[in-house]
């Protein structure tokens, strides 16, 4: 938790004014920020229209996924948007069906198409979700798109592509859980989108599988939490896999309250920056919590940042000078009900820049990634400028 105490420094009276006179008065210059504000974009429809995630393609371009019910939506539709450099939108493409679907997670394949991550109740004859997972040229024409499922629901975490162009995706299944609680879902497919392999890993209570990347050493690490002791009271936990879905290794850390990892991102070493939330760690209420782990798997770092109330992050990145972007939402501080909270922290996890983005009501980043040209792209979403909510994306450089 982030405490600032105040100094009152005294000084003798006995000094004298005429030297204070005499002496040049010399103007501290202020620091140039760690990052400045290159644009700002509300980008949607009539409808409420949220972003989920957000990948890098060339020429300082982005792809965006998330959830749309504008733009002729039968529903809600899993919407796919790519952007220019400047945030012009240079084509949309809605998937999904009749019933309410949603984008949540968007990666590359091995030969730079996208791939789609989702859920949604248009992919069966049940009131339930499946898993959505598509598989989209860079013009954005689908290649081939899967659903799997049970009679139970789905909840999509992440996604990433396999070194010979298959495709790793986790999540987590309510029904392939063994005790009818929330399991984490490991799936498995080949480049054309056959299943090659999927399981469930669960204990008694709830465990769920957030975000997924690849990592450095060409394997994969997941984050999510786990509830260990008791229901309500998660713990952060991690799982490192290998090309085929296999755990390499896991880890569940947390103390008494919910910890919750959101999101995860890959570091030079082989090892991963991850951030999400706590109430443990003596908070007051949420606080943002950001780690780091080595490609062993041992906890080099762990720092919490949070002030009275609710302070979360939900994406990372490493920027171009080997730091670090935490985004996320807060309403300890801001204008509005919930501002994005936007954090940098050199490589340590020492806090060298933040910043607040948002209006009167709620604004909340839920995903981050660099771009080709340096800059880094925040995206959520914001009911702050106009009565539904919007995109909201940010360029940082």
């Amino acid at each position: 938790m982030i405490k600032i105490y105040g100094k009152i420094v005294l000084t003798s009276l006995l000094l004298s004014p005429y030297l204070f006179a005499t002496e040049a008065v010399k103007v501290k210059k202020e620091p140039k920020p760690a990052f400045e504000t290159v644009w700002q974009k509300i980008y949607g429809g009539e409808d409420d229209d949220i972003a989920h995630g957000v990948v890098m393609l060339e020429n300082g371009d982005n792809a965006i996924v998330g959830e749309c019910k504008s733009f002729n939506a039968e529903r809600s539709d899993i919407c796919v948007t790519r952007i220019t450099a400047d945030g012009s939108t240079r084509w949309r493409k809605m998937l999904g069906g009749k019933k309410s679907d949603r984008g949540m997670a968007i990666s590359r394949a091995k030969y730079g198409s996208l791939l789609i991550l989702g859920s949604g109740k248009s992919f069966n004859d049940n009131a339930d979700r499946d898993l959505y997972v598509a598989k989209l040229s860079l013009d954005g024409k689908v290649i081939w798109e899967k659903h799997f499922g049970g009679e139970r629901d789905e909840y999509a975490g992440g996604i990433a592509g396999t070194d010979n162009g298959g495709v790793m995706i986790v999540g987590s299944s309510e029904s392939f859980s063994r005790r009818g609680a929330k399991d984490i879902y490991i799936v498995h497919l080949d480049k054309n989108g056959k299943l090659i392999s999927k399981r469930t890993i669960g204990g008694k209570r709830n465990d769920e599988a957030k975000s997924l990347t690849r990592t450095a050493d060409g394997n994969f690490m997941m984050v999510g939490a786990r509830e260990v002791n008791r229901a309500g009271d998660s713990d952060f936990f991690l799982m490192k896999l290998d090309q085929e879905g296999k755990k390499i290794w896991a880890k569940t850390l947390g103390q008494n309250e919910n910890d919750v990892l959101n999101a995860v991102a890959p570091t030079p070493d082989g090892g991963i920056v991850a951030t999400g939330s706590t109430r443990s760690y003596l908070s007051d209420q949420t606080d943002l919590a950001v780690m780091y782990f080595n490609k062993n798997g041992k906890l080099i770092w762990f720092k919490i940042y949070g002030f009275k109330y609710y302070d979360e992050g939900n994406a990372i990145t490493m920027t171009k000078d080997g730091n670090y972007l935490v985004a996320g939402t807060t309403n300890s501080m801001g204008k509005g009900d919930f501002d994005n909270y936007i954090i940098a922290l050199d490589s340590k996890g020492k806090l060298i820049w933040s910043k607040l983005y948002g209006d009167k009501n709620r604004d909340i980043a839920h995903g981050i990634t660099r771009t080709t040209d340096g800059g880094v792209v925040v995206v959520g979403e914001s009911d702050s400028y106009k009565r539904p909510k919007d995109f909201y994306m940010i360029k940082l450089k």
